[in-house]
């Protein structure tokens, strides 16, 4: 299995077995790990060696990076609509590698998201891989994000690193991969054997894997892409009309950049915190969004406008009362199984919501939601494969 599903991967992802070999893991960080720990064993050549990170990164891709021996951890900001400027990435790389600006301070390692779980937008990956080996770097990209969206292709864009978990692509049972270019990693042949026998243990979830690729691939990547543009761009304009929306990232269902995002969109309700919409389009509606941080502290905070003195207030009060609610953003996320008609009763939902309309106060029971969630299950594959190969046939 682990070799079938290797190849699988290889070739979903784009990453020939010549050039990439393929870590199975846990889960993203666990694959970050393993680049940050063999990044800790490479030879400092009288360098110090700086690692390049971004505001928008996830956790996964920002704290394992804090801690790698003898590395400087930095930040490239995002504009508005959460895109770095590759100029300026440039230009630090200029300032460090060839300029000598910093003194033996050398970026050897980019990290960057390729897509934002927040914010969802994509930077454009091989403009940045080509100007990161321009200047004798490495790039790791963490595509959590990404595998379930649009095409990876890793060779031909350039990556170094890329991680992903595979509970993005919809496998179950807790799986993940790294895919590292051939000769990059500081680990022994038998350390090597170990990370791999380590990574193979887990059948059940490397066989998901697999299957998930299977299923994306017949679909059709390039279809599911198109599919969620035309419902982002809906949602998007949509959302815009309901009283006391705050929307976060790009904002105009017409942006120029709209394209260069996947099916993530964040947003506020009034002066709701963000816990209390979700557990309302939960508990009346059965809508599941996800609310807080999302595990990007760093970013969230950065567009909420929470400087330095609102966050120590925060920690302190957190101390004094754990079960506190705190600013957040709520984020609907589109997946290849959402249709018009889920997007339209999500939007009803939230307008009855930002009305303060009191027709839905009941709970959802135990009783109806052990009904809900299985009879979703079943319209699951027919709803994916239905809709899909209605719209191959045209």
């Amino acid at each position: 299995i682990p070799e079938e599903v290797r190849k699988t991967c290889a070739d979903f992802l784009g990453a020939p077995d010549s050039d990439y070999e393929i870590f199975f893991t846990g889960n993203t960080t666990e694959g970050i790990n393993l680049v940050a720990g063999s990044m800790a064993r490479a030879d400092k050549k009288d360098t110090e060696p700086v690692i390049v990170g971004t505001l928008m990164e996830h956790s996964s891709n920002e704290l394992p990076w804090r801690t790698v021996h003898g590395h400087t951890l930095i930040r490239l900001p995002i504009d508005q609509e959460g895109f770095i400027d590759p100029q300026s990435l440039a230009q630090l790389l200029e300032d460090y590698n060839r300029k000598g600006t910093y003194g033996k301070k050398r970026i050897r390692l980019v990290a960057i998201s390729a897509a934002s779980n927040v914010l969802g937008t994509c930077n454009r990956l091989e403009e940045i891989s080509e100007i990161v080996h321009q200047y004798d770097a490495r790039l790791l990209v963490d595509g959590a994000q990404l595998v379930a969206h649009r095409k990876a292709d890793i060779a031909a864009k350039g990556y170094d690193y890329f991680v992903f978990s595979a509970h993005k692509v919809y496998a179950p049972f807790g799986s993940g991969a790294l895919v590292a270019r051939k000769g990059l990693l500081n680990y022994t042949p038998q350390e090597k054997e170990s990370i791999l026998s380590a990574g193979e243990e887990n059948l059940a979830g490397i066989a998901a894997m697999g299957k998930a690729f299977e299923i994306l691939g017949r679909v059709g990547m390039d279809l599911i892409e198109t599919r969620e543009q035309e419902l982002s761009a809906y949602l998007l304009g949509e959302l815009q009309k309901i009283p006391g929306i705050k929307l976060v990232g790009i904002k105009e269902y017409e942006a120029p950049r709209l394209a260069q995002r996947v099916g993530v969109i964040p947003f506020n309700l009034g002066n709701m915190v963000s816990f209390s919409v979700g557990k309302k389009l939960a508990l009346h509606y059965g809508i599941g969004v996800r609310v807080g941080c999302h595990c990007a502290h760093i970013l969230v905070k950065h567009v909420l406008g929470v400087g330095p003195g609102l966050e120590r207030f925060q920690r302190i009060m957190q101390t004094l009362i754990p079960a506190m609610s705190f600013p957040g953003l709520v984020r609907v996320s589109l997946g290849i199984e959402n249709t018009k008609d889920e997007v339209d009763a999500f939007l009803s939902a939230l307008r009855q919501i930002s009305t303060g309309d009191k027709k839905r106060t009941a709970d959802c029971s135990r009783k109806e939601m052990k009904q809900i969630i299985p009879d979703y299950s079943e319209t699951f594959q027919e709803k994916v494969f239905g809709s899909f190969q209605a719209n191959k046939s045209k």
